[in-house]
């Protein structure tokens, strides 16, 4: 990690259950989608279907951002950057502990965890840059 990160953007990257990772799409467009992630205390984890667009995104322009939202009043918003990589094609988000005590019961909730076996290529962001506003 080329950064430090202040606690209040670690807590929000270890709690927030919801990021936008913004990937540039072949034609130079911003492509910003919802994902579920994971902080191992220096890099960003995001499992993905194979086939995404992202991950093809990624091939050709593996710089990123992953946006936070904000306290709902402007502030408190986190966004960091970074260069993303294939970390693994072969990794079930299920059987990656720390990843699945943050997701598993929200996938049970909403009827994913079976499907969950599909989204096995792991994503690794190595954050390098860090944008907030600051909070009331």
């Amino acid at each position: 990690m080329a950064t430090e990160l202040t606690s209040e953007v670690v807590d929000r990257l270890t709690g927030d259950r919801y990021g936008w990772l913004t990937t540039v799409a072949k034609s130079g467009q911003p492509v910003p989608k919802l994902v579920w992630f994971f902080f191992d205390g220096t890099d960003i984890l995001v499992y993905t279907q194979p086939s995404a667009a992202k991950v093809r995104h990624i091939g050709s322009h593996p710089r990123v951002s992953l946006n936070l939202d904000s306290d709902g009043n402007g502030g408190g918003i986190v966004v960091v950057g970074g260069t993303a990589t294939v970390d693994s094609e072969d990794a079930d988000p299920r059987d990656d502990g720390p990843y699945w005590a943050k997701y598993g019961a929200l996938s049970d909730q909403f009827g994913l965890t079976e499907s969950m076996g599909g989204y096995n290529l792991r994503l690794r962001i190595s954050i390098d840059k860090v944008w907030t506003t600051p909070t009331e």
